[in-house]
């Protein structure tokens, strides 16, 4: 026989005050059957392992870097970081932008192709688990 969970101690339980200390919850909650459902898709979804790379580019490979069409096709998604006006980093055009870039380690040569096409090589950047 499989052990039961109690209710809020599912993975789609929703957080909050119920269930009351009698045990009563409103009828719109979801059941122990909806939560069991959604426990399993949710564990039977595909894990994506990403790598990520620290990179820094200037304003204008930054503006077509962050089209959401370029991060769509290229399928990678970027932390974003302007540096502040200094010694490595302008106004404008000249302004440096610290990325964080995640992706899926298959996608490596699609990123690296986006990145070229914007006159920023990465292929020399390390990248990390």
């Amino acid at each position: 026989r499989v052990a039961r969970k109690k209710l809020h101690e599912y993975e789609g339980w929703p957080k909050g005050i119920y269930p009351m200390s009698d045990g009563w919850v409103p009828p719109a909650y979801p059941g122990e059957e909806e939560l069991i459902a959604y426990e399993e898709k949710m564990n039977s979804r595909r894990k994506a392992i990403l790598v990520k790379r620290h990179v820094c580019v200037k304003n204008v490979a930054f503006d077509d870097l962050s089209q959401q069409d370029l991060l769509n096709k290229a399928e990678f998604s970027m932390y974003c970081m302007p540096i502040m006006e200094g010694p490595y980093s302008g106004e404008g055009d000249d302004r440096t932008w610290y990325l964080i870039v995640y992706y899926e380690v298959a996608k490596r040569g699609k990123v690296e192709r986006a990145f070229k096409a914007l006159d920023s090589d990465i292929t020399d950047v390390e990248q990390v688990p």
